[in-house]
């Protein structure tokens, strides 16, 4: 996996429906006669918590409800206060509903599904916390395949929800990261466009594709960004790759095509390449470190 890569990732890149599993008719026929025949009864577990003077009300708010599989497998089904998960024939639902739960609370629910992940804290631009980062996953993935994530955010009562589709045969980690406020200067664990930013103070609604790099330079340091620069050549089509350059490598009138907000005082420029400026042509610099939140 290519961790620079995915830190370049947007939301919409991340959307995408769920790997299909194939199953045969004979062994749907069997679940549905153990289902109708033998169903296993629910089973809840009552956690502790820290203010005993709740009584009943507390203990019935702590429940974890778990749904056995028939077979004596993973859970199909798992909830307690930190998320709610649900197994499909090929994918997790996975519903965060405190972000500010324990660890051991995560753990132990997508251990219950068959699932080796756990959440961690990433930090992120004011209008994104709360908010899914990543996965981060650590392992092989079957030849063709990979993680999906699909999202919902309007009219969702919780941190997150989304659902997640790990293919078969993933044994590998899986770190959800979930969005909190990035302290002053700190990175950002994803950039942040300031046109649709709407907590960018002095920047927000700043449009900036078109102007030409001596404006928008100036834009920046009169609201007190630090500024690092992405030179891109791109085909017509819109494909295209680009790297980070020192600005004295960059022209005055060269065009801006995008301006990403990378931490509370800092942005990079993404320029466009003159034509007559040849692809790779330019001296390439390491770009800016940005958080390794999925790492102990």
């Amino acid at each position: 996996m290519n961790i620079a890569d995915l830190a370049r990732v947007r939301d919409e890149d991340l959307a995408g429906e769920p790997v299909g599993q194939a199953s045969g008719a004979g062994a749907r026929a069997l679940m549905e006669s153990i289902k109708e025949e033998a169903r296993e009864p629910v089973r809840r577990r009552v956690r502790a918590r820290r203010s005993a003077g709740l009584g009943v009300v507390a203990a019935a708010l702590a429940a974890a409800l778990v749904v056995w599989s028939p077979f004596g497998g993973p859970a199909t089904e798992y909830a307690n206060a930190a998320v709610s998960l649900k197994s499909g024939d090929d994918f997790i639902e996975v519903v965060i509903n405190d972000p500010e739960a324990e660890a051991e609370e995560f753990t132990e629910a997508f251990r219950a599904v068959g699932l080796d992940a756990e959440v961690r804290k990433a930090p992120v631009a004011p209008g994104d916390v709360g908010r899914l980062v990543g996965p981060i996953t650590d392992g092989d993935f079957p030849p063709g395949t990979g993680v999906t994530v699909s999202t919902r955010m309007d009219g969702c009562a919780s941190a997150w929800c989304g659902k997640v589709s790990m293919p078969v045969g993933f044994t590998g980690k899986v770190v959800f990261g979930i969005g909190r406020p990035a302290a002053p200067g700190e990175r950002y664990a994803g950039p942040v466009q300031v046109e649709f930013d709407p907590d960018g103070g002095v920047l927000a609604g700043y449009k900036p594709r078109g102007k030409p790099v001596a404006r928008v330079r100036a834009d920046m340091e009169r609201a007190g960004m630090k500024i690092d620069y992405v030179v891109m050549w791109l085909k017509p089509d819109g494909s295209g790759h680009g790297y980070h350059v020192e600005p004295q490598h960059v022209g005055d009138d060269w065009t801006v095509e995008n301006v990403n907000r990378t931490a509370s005082d800092a942005v990079t420029l993404d320029i466009l390449a003159p034509d007559d400026v040849p692809a790779d042509s330019l001296p390439q610099i390491s770009p800016p470190p940005r958080p390794e939140w999925w790492k102990d």
